[in-house]
């Protein structure tokens, strides 16, 4: 194995809490009443773009207004967000092992700055968001323009994601996946999409990862 590449949120982020109060507010201002967690989830691929048009359908609202109106809310968001238990130390040891790391997610620019403040950027060789130009997951786009980046061939490669979306994406690129089960998707949805390998939590990574 010559390089993971990590889904971000619901994977080494634990963006949860963050992203269901934001999206909370959001739906609350301008559907009238807030979007259930479950609905919030379940909208939890594609890009910011896709993800607020689904969530915000109200016709009447402009658009610009509801997105600038989310960046906000974003921002405000990051106070929720913390690092997975034993996320650093995974990423330090493999660093160690000479393997390199990407990160693939369907967030936009500020995705350098979630990973800045989470104290881990400085451990990935290459960081692709919606800002690349690449259709979201499971669409394998993203995940090829990380291995292209990095000089490595699928078959060396593992993607590790929290959703169904990522690991069809690694599956669409030719990678080996691994399902974490502590994000947003479900253990039953995981299980569905057939990963190589399922595990409950980061440290597991080491168990499975070849």
């Amino acid at each position: 194995m010559q390089a993971v590449i990590f889904d971000l949120d619901g994977t080494l982020i634990d963006s949860r809490e963050g992203i269901f109060w934001q999206f909370e507010e959001l739906t609350r201002e301008f559907n009238g009443e807030p979007a259930t967690r479950q609905t919030i989830a379940a909208a939890m691929h594609g890009t910011t773009e896709a993800i607020i048009r689904t969530l915000v359908p109200n016709a009447d609202a402009n658009f610009a207004r509801v997105s600038t109106r989310h960046a906000e809310l974003w921002a405000q968001s990051m106070d929720f967000h913390r690092l997975y238990p034993g996320s650093e130390d995974l990423l330090a040891i493999l660093r160690r092992l000479d393997i390199q790391l990407g990160v693939v997610t369907a967030g936009d620019h500020r995705t350098i700055s979630v990973l800045n403040k989470a104290g881990v950027l400085h451990h990935f060789n290459v960081v692709v968001s919606s800002a690349d130009d690449v259709q979201p997951k499971p669409h394998p786009g993203g995940v090829l323009l990380a291995l292209s980046k990095l000089g490595v061939k699928p078959h060396e490669a593992v993607m590790v994601g929290d959703t169904p979306a990522d690991i069809q994406a690694g599956k669409n690129a030719g990678l080996k996946t691994v399902a974490v089960t502590h994000g947003f998707g479900t253990h039953e949805a995981l299980r569905a999409a057939a990963p190589d390998h399922l595990v409950n939590d980061i440290p597991s990574l080491l168990d499975v990862l070849e």
